[in-house]
């Protein structure tokens, strides 16, 4: 989260990105794209998960996959969270449940009255030669929805794309970009959002193709056009294509003096730092489900705005498991908050359970 104060009437922020799969850390592309051997380990306690792991590194044939892990270039570790006790559904439809130290326990009778399975998996590359975590990601354990042993699978083609955008951003070197004109008639009916444009560069570094994929059709020409414009350092393995993520915001204007407001908006001010902190406890990386609260209609009819701020618990599953109201603004917005904010996931590093403060404004303003 990032402060939200100083705006301008019309905010746009562009990246580039190949892709929108959140990851835990970001890929040290550079250490992967010398490796040329790589040792796989199961640890998820469940073969046929690694079987499907392993098949799918093998399918993608950019290492030579060895058995000894000595003499490879990189070690991929799948495995189980420990931190979480949960009931699983894994091959051919058997349930069972695994503790809090990580052991699998098969139902001798299938159980489907269980919850659904909450289990996270992790997938870890390191480096042999340095010790260092080239890249680690969760994916939720497969149930009925995701596939019974899938997950592993998964995590390795999330592994592949992500050393695929990380490879494309690394040989594409930005020189100019430019800021797509806001249209007038999106302004004026508060269209907002991210237009993701896919380009492709050229041995000279200009945009010879650009395309809007997704995002509000009425900011699709602007985005096209701008992208257009761009241009970076010639790419030595052109063409290249990649994605534009381009996200057009309205800054709400504010009242005149006496006037109420007429619209309430929800804006993330910040997350804040930890009050304490040491050596054993989790870090926040990533986010799986973090959504705004909502305005409760009472608090916005009556105008009642202002800074909010909650201290939160997240667990080493990522879940909030505590939240508590430290800044109040209103009743019917602090309730509405705290029940936002214990549903949130994130995406963290092992360690033990950690807290930290996030500020919300609820903003009244005129249009």
């Amino acid at each position: 989260m990032r402060p939200l104060a100083h705006l301008p009437a019309i905010c746009f922020v562009v990246t580039l990105a190949a892709s929108s799969v959140h990851s835990q850390t970001e890929i040290d592309s550079q250490a992967i794209g010398s490796a040329k051997t790589i040792y796989f380990e199961d640890k998820s306690g469940v073969d046929a998960v690694g079987k499907k792991a392993l098949a799918e590194l093998s399918k993608w044939g950019r290492f030579q996959i060895v058995q000894n892990r000595k003499t490879a270039d990189l070690i991929l570790v799948l495995e189980k969270d420990p931190n979480q006790r949960a009931d699983l559904i894994f091959s051919g439809g058997r349930t069972g449940t695994m503790d809090s130290q990580g052991h699998i326990e098969e139902d001798p009778v299938p159980n489907y009255n269980k919850q659904a399975p909450i289990h996270y998996a992790l997938l870890t590359v390191t480096d042999v030669r340095t010790g260092k975590n080239l890249w680690s990601a969760t994916q939720r354990w497969g149930g009925l929805l995701t596939g019974f042993d899938s997950v592993g699978e998964r995590l390795v083609k999330e592994f592949e794309e992500q050393t695929q955008v990380a490879e494309v951003k690394s040989s594409l070197k930005l020189i100019k970009s430019v800021d797509p004109i806001y249209p007038a008639q999106a302004s004026k009916k508060h269209i907002e959002g991210t237009v993701v444009v896919r380009i492709t560069v050229d041995k000279d570094g200009r945009v010879a193709d650009a395309k809007a994929l997704r995002g509000p059709s009425e900011l699709f020409r602007s985005s096209v056009e701008a992208a257009k414009q761009y241009r970076f350092e010639p790419p030595e393995n052109a063409p290249i294509a990649t994605n534009l993520e381009m996200s057009y915001r309205l800054e709400p204007k504010p009242c005149p003096l006496g006037k109420k407001g007429d619209h309430g908006e929800v804006l993330y001010a910040e997350r804040l730092p930890m009050k304490t902190e040491h050596a054993g406890q989790l870090k926040i990386v990533g986010h799986i489900s973090e959504p705004l609260p909502p305005y409760p209609e009472e608090a916005r009819e009556a105008g009642k705005e202002g800074e909010l701020e909650i201290f939160i618990t997240v667990a080493p599953s990522g879940d909030v498991i505590g939240a508590l109201v430290i800044k109040p603004v209103d009743p019917a917005i602090d309730g509405a908050a705290l029940a936002t904010v214990r549903s949130w996931k994130f995406k963290v590093t092992r360690g033990e359970q950690a807290g930290f403060p996030i500020k919300f404004l609820y903003q009244m303003s005129c249009w």
